[in-house]
């Protein structure tokens, strides 16, 4: 679905009367790691359909390697993984990052104070309860990625 690049003229967001080229050029990146390929999957989809491009990793050295060749904008890395392998991940992809404005968000079904104070002190900008939501990360993105 991606009626939302459209206004009620028809022209695409990107100010010309034509999807595609211009527009792509300026797609921001969102790499998604996260070991559940069904959960993985709905975030692609969900990342895709708000506009920006998505990259998918299974782990987070799959991640690492992904980020080395092309920087992402934005990553959404699963904490929850077995013994909190994502919280390091935090520091790694901050290193990877440079320069370069990287919006961290770490993504867990854990949702107590202890686990956002966790991901925060970890280095994580955002923690987002699964299952997120689409005008929540819509939203998150818009204001970050401009």
């Amino acid at each position: 679905m991606k009626s939302d690049w459209y206004s009620a003229q028809g022209t695409v967001a990107n100010g010309t009367d034509e999807p595609g080229e211009t527009h792509a050029r300026h797609r921001k990146r969102v790499l998604i790691a996260d070991r559940d390929e069904a959960a993985r999957s709905m975030l692609v989809n969900l990342v895709e359909s708000l506009g920006y491009e998505a990259v998918a990793a299974r782990n987070t050295e799959e991640a690492f390697e992904i980020a080395r060749r092309a920087p992402p904008d934005a990553a959404l890395i699963d904490i929850g993984a077995p013994l909190l392998e994502g919280l390091p991940a935090a520091r790694r992809m901050r290193e990877l990052a440079g320069q370069s404005a990287l919006l961290l968000i770490a993504l867990t079904g854990w949702g107590q104070p202890q686990y956002r104070d966790m991901a925060l002190a970890a280095g994580y900008d955002v923690h987002l309860v699964k299952p997120v939501g689409v005008d929540q990360l819509g939203f998150l993105l818009s204001m970050t990625l401009v």
